[in-house]
């Protein structure tokens, strides 16, 4: 295929170029069912945080760090699609520029989360090593948004129109090679360490049903909280496979339509696969621990002046609930932040 297919001026009628209403149509579907759950999963996580009043254990932190990401590259995705099918042509000026760059970022942002918290998780599991991120993990907040912006700004001058929307003008390669190495090493990264840390859970779940105790570094709180998480790793390795062909279909030059759609449906599905991993690792609603219950009505008493006996009869039975090991559940556990993954 020649340049001209991948090289569409602001002036081209989009709606003449093959394809057009098979990919706008697919990429405008996909995106529906997306942002209902990426907002489903927000909305839950930040009624958690706000009904609780505590910082979020990592099983939801994951999620919800993911989800942030995914709802931004939705955003941009989606006005980037329907200016150009309700125009016809891409959008148009130094506009399509800041879009491609804004686009580029949040994909930076996506994969370079995912590879951290891949990394970390592999790191705590397998070589029992864990990095202290600060409170409300703002060192791996810096890092990502470090990587994000050096990657973006090192494609500042080629990001453009490119076909049916606007992202790295395809006279200059250097975005599309980036982003290809960026994928791939990203992909390397976090299969590699997708695969380890699951076969560490399972020896340690071995051990656990051999021995009918924990592990000495391990607990089945941490086992069940990493399994979780891979399995979100998993939805992001899921959700930029395909992508890497569009990419080296772009270096290529090489037009297909069934390329185009596959790519643009499935980066799509991050939202929709975390949802319902979500969804059935923490039921269809929020369930907050008893210690929360039995914290605010210890409040409620006190507040009250009630007699200091029942006080300690409550503040007793608070923790023999925490004490009882098998009542810990993943989707409610407070101890686990003791033993933070990251």
């Amino acid at each position: 295929m020649s340049s001209e297919s991948y090289n569409t001026s602001d002036k081209t009628n989009l709606r003449d170029l093959a394809g057009f209403y098979i990919i706008i149509p697919a990429s405008l579907t996909a995106s529906v069912p997306n942002c209902i759950c990426l907002i489903y999963l927000l909305t839950r996580t930040i009624t958690r945080w706000w009904t609780t009043k505590r910082s979020l254990p990592m099983a939801h932190r994951v999620p919800f760090y993911i989800a942030i990401t995914e709802f931004n590259l939705f955003c941009i995705n989606f006005i980037n699609t329907i200016y150009s099918a309700v125009h016809g042509h891409t959008i148009q000026g130094k506009a399509c520029a800041i879009v491609g760059g804004i686009t580029f970022f949040f994909v930076a942002v996506n994969m370079a989360l995912v590879g951290l918290l891949s990394l970390t998780t592999y790191l705590r599991i397998c070589r029992k090593y864990i990095i202290d991120m600060g409170i409300y993990d703002y060192k791996l907040h810096l890092i990502i948004l470090l990587i994000s912006l050096t990657l973006t700004l090192i494609g500042v001058n080629d990001y453009g129109p490119n076909k049916f929307w606007c992202y790295s003008a395809p006279t200059d390669p250097i975005t599309p090679y980036i982003t290809i190495a960026l994928i791939f090493f990203i992909l390397l990264v976090t299969s590699y360490c997708y695969i380890r840390t699951l076969l560490e859970v399972n020896i340690q779940q071995k051990k656990i049903r051999r021995l009918g105790s924990d592990p000495a570094n391990f607990n089945r709180v941490d086992l069940i909280v990493v399994k979780k998480i891979v399995g979100y790793i998993l939805i992001f390795l899921i959700e930029w496979t395909p992508s890497t062909i569009y990419f080296i279909a772009q270096i290529l030059e090489y037009d297909n339509i069934w390329i185009y759609t596959i790519a643009v449906v499935a980066i799509q599905f991050g939202g929709v696969g975390n949802a319902i991993l979500y969804t059935v690792h923490e039921n269809w609603t929020n369930k907050y621990d008893s210690s929360l219950n039995n914290s605010n009505s210890r409040k409620n008493n006190s507040e009250s002046n009630y007699s200091s006996s029942n006080l300690n009869n409550t503040s007793r039975t608070s923790r023999n609930d925490q004490e009882t090991y098998p009542q810990i559940k993943v989707h409610n556990s407070i101890t686990f932040e003791k033993t933070d993954l990251l």
